[in-house]
């Protein structure tokens, strides 16, 4: 949301804009990417960590850019190879150590916003410069990526992509080929990373006017890489387009509410109960700026287009509803816009001789900054709950032998590939080594368990439960209708699982399994997913009077004709 073209400047190296006072801008960015991100320092494995160690362990990395077959396995729907790649990096630099990987992910972030304050410096001051590079620090999303390192791909593909419009300015300033041949080198990165960073290619041409035909030379490296990877991305995922669900649904004109409600709701999602006086700050600089400056903000629109649209099919499945990845680019342009627009007026009224004014520009985007960490403080509270429900069962997990077994925790029964991941990594990594089972519903709990554990909220530890073994089967029994009426039709081709069940319209239902875990599903659906073939699974269906039953145990069949049970 950045207008370029009307702020062309002269060439500068990198060190000559670190040289001019920007020495301490840097330093106090690192040390406020610290300061905000230093406790991340002592997690564990989280979320999808397990399982991209897993992969890692299993397979070289350059299947994971080449081979279709070995990439699918980790994911059918998304192409970040990257991923894979960074934390091989450090898997062999540092071991099995949450820590060390924590600290790459810092690290990482704080790269991140170093390059944006270099992009900045390009054409505004080093004091707003700076403030743009806090404020992407202080966004929520910033404070959800750092938690997750399952989400590299989206730091360090910003750092690539920011380092690849650096370059090409700079190129274009200068006319250094070597410039030229940086930036599509970041750019090749930056999509490699993650998808989101491909229309990085459609925002070149707008950045700075220069001669057509030199500009058009200039795009030729980049349009080869972007057609190189659509084609690398359609042999790798055996579909243009990806993502979790169908194009067809998500290229329907009925779908457009959907994305409309879910867009109109990121200024809430980011900034909670403040989201109206930053809104209010944000569209006043705005407005200021394309009134003063004679500004039609164009490049605002296409930059604006160019983030929104990837986030288009996310939006049916799995939703956008949180502060989290999907919303870190977008966080990092409201930065930039706003470092970017301030910096442009105070330059203008300084030559104007209006101080009032450039002294309203100065405090802009701190009080962006003071908005944002007071309104992602409740949201960072509830991910560290989160987080540390996750580290306390992967110790749990990595520590305890098989003669134990656990009840996983809520969190950890929808994306049980969590605890398999980390058990087959562990018997994997150590030899002779085993895991505590884990019990995925009362439906698997059997009398025989030396010791049964539960993670308890209030102690943030895993408590031993093994004396309410029998009082859980007792009740489980009493809720059971075993030939309560009962249907399910089912098919996995191509990667998408398609689903109905039924008869009944009111209660909820669930695939359980204790390979896939406990997943609430709607009546009717399909999804891209990748499911191991042969998995088995149960039906759960809980009536909304409690009762609850289960039908016989199924098995998903890739590429197999559709399978229908019924219990009358």
């Amino acid at each position: 949301m950045v207008e370029f073209a009307q702020s062309p400047g002269r060439f500068k190296s990198f060190a000559t804009l670190l040289h001019e006072n920007s020495y301490v801008d840097v330093g106090l960015i690192v040390l406020m990417g610290l300061v905000f991100f230093g406790g991340a320092l002592s997690g564990d494995w989280r979320w999808d960590d397990p399982q991209i160690l897993l992969h890692l362990h299993q397979f070289s990395i350059l299947s994971d850019f080449i081979d279709p077959a070995v990439w699918q396995q980790f994911s059918p729907a998304n192409l970040t190879p990257w991923l894979i790649f960074s934390f091989e990096i450090d898997l062999i630099l540092f071991g099995v150590n949450p820590s060390a990987f924590y600290l790459h992910q810092v690290l990482a972030l704080i790269a991140a916003a170093v390059a944006l304050y270099a992009l900045l410096r390009l054409w505004v001051g080093n004091y707003h410069a700076l403030f743009g590079a806090l404020l992407l620090l202080a966004g929520a999303p910033s404070f959800v990526v750092i938690e997750q390192l399952m989400t590299r791909q989206y730091v360090e593909g910003l750092v690539f992509c920011l380092l690849a419009v650096f370059c090409f300015v700079q190129f274009l300033r200068g006319r250094r080929n070597l410039l030229l041949l940086l930036a599509a080198v970041f750019y090749l990165l930056a999509v490699t990373a993650k998808e989101i960073y491909v229309p990085l290619v459609l925002l070149l041409p707008f950045i700075e006017l220069r001669e057509r035909g030199f500009l058009s030379r200039s795009l030729f490296p980049f349009i080869a890489i972007a057609v190189v990877y659509v084609l690398w991305r359609g042999w790798m995922l055996g579909s243009l387009t990806g993502g979790y669900t169908e194009s067809s649904e998500y290229l329907n004109i009925a779908y457009i509410p959907d994305v409309l409600n879910s867009f109109s709701q990121f200024p809430k999602l980011l900034l909670g109960s403040l989201w109206i006086p930053f809104c209010v700050l944000f569209i006043a600089l705005l407005g200021t700026y394309a009134i003063t400056l004679r500004s039609r903000l164009l490049i605002s629109f296409v930059v604006l287009a160019l983030v929104l649209l990837p986030l288009v099919p996310l939006v049916g499945s799995p939703g956008i509803i949180a502060p989290d990845r999907y919303l870190f680019l977008f966080w990092c342009v409201i930065s930039f816009a706003m470092a970017f627009y301030a910096g442009c007026l105070a330059a203008s009224a300084k030559k104007s001789n209006q101080k009032a004014m450039a002294s309203i520009l100065w405090i802009v985007t701190p009080v962006a900054i003071v908005l944002s960490l007071f309104s992602n403080s409740p949201y960072k509270e509830q991910l560290e709950v989160a987080a540390s429900e996750y580290d306390v069962q992967a110790r749990f997990l990595w520590q305890s032998e098989g003669n134990t077994a656990f009840i996983p925790s809520p969190i950890l029964l929808p994306s049980f590939w969590f605890v398999t991941g980390l058990q087959d990594f562990k018997s994997g990594l150590i030899p002779d080594s085993s895991s505590p089972s884990a019990i995925v519903d009362t439906f698997y709990l059997e009398n025989n368990y030396e010791q049964l554990y539960q993670y308890e909220q209030g102690c943030v530890c895993m408590q031993s439960i093994t004396d309410s073994i029998d009082s859980r089967r007792a009740q489980f029994q009493s809720l059971l209708r075993e030939e309560a009426p009962l249907s399910l039709t089912y098919s996995y081709n191509g990667g998408i699982f398609d689903w109905e069940f039924g008869p009944h319209t009111e209660g909820s239902y669930h695939v359980v399994s204790d390979v896939l875990g406990v997943i609430p599903v709607p009546l009717a659906g399909r999804m891209r997913v990748t499911v191991q073939d042969n998995g088995p699974f149960f039906l759960k269906y809980t009536a909304p009077e409690g009762w609850i039953s289960y039908s016989s145990e199924q098995y998903i069949k890739q590429d197999s004709p559709e399978i229908n049970w019924v219990r009358e």
